[in-house]
C-alpha cells in the first residue's frame, strides 16, 4: 500500500471517529478503539479499558465532558502524519481542536493514535495525548 493510500484510509477512520464524538455516542465512538486499549488523557491520567462496556462507559463520559464543556457537533483535525508499521498498523499523529457549534475553538492538543487493521478495519490500539512534562509528574 502507497503511503497516500494509507494516509487516505487513516483519514476516512478519523472522520468517522470525528462524527461519533459529534454524535456525543459513547458507544460509536468506543467501536473505534480495540479491546483493550491504552490511553493517556490530556490530565496525565493512564487507562486501560479490557471490555466494550468499559469503553462505551469511559467515552460517553469524555463525550458528555464535551458537551458541558461548550463543544458542538464538530471538531477540526489538522496537520495529520501517519508513518506505516507494517502492514497492519500505523502512527497518526495530528492536532485537535474541540469547536464550540459556531465554529471557534474551546481548546486545541496534539495526540497520536497507534492504529491496527482488522477485519472491522481500523481501530485505536493506543491513544496518547501530547502531555507536557510538567503535567505528566504530577
Amino acid at each position: 500500500m502507497t503511503d497516500s493510500l494509507l494516509e487516505a484510509e487513516v483519514a476516512a477512520f478519523l472522520d468517522k471517529y470525528m462524527e461519533a464524538f459529534g454524535a456525543f455516542d459513547g458507544k460509536a465512538i468506543a467501536a473505534c478503539y480495540h479491546v483493550p486499549v491504552i490511553t493517556l488523557r490530556g490530565d496525565g491520567s493512564i487507562h486501560c479499558l479490557t471490555s466494550e462496556d468499559e469503553l462505551t462507559n469511559f467515552f460517553q463520559t469524555v463525550a458528555d465532558t464535551y458537551a458541558r464543556e461548550g463543544s458542538g457537533s464538530e471538531s477540526r483535525r489538522s496537520n495529520l502524519r501517519v508513518i506505516p508499521l507494517g502492514g497492519r498498523s500505523a502512527l497518526a499523529t495530528m492536532d485537535w481542536e474541540m469547536l464550540r457549534a459556531d465554529g471557534s475553538a474551546i481548546r486545541g492538543w496534539q495526540q497520536s493514535y497507534n492504529l491496527v487493521r482488522g477485519q472491522a478495519g481500523w481501530q485505536i490500539l493506543v491513544s496518547t495525548f501530547h502531555v507536557a512534562a510538567k503535567q505528566a509528574a504530577a
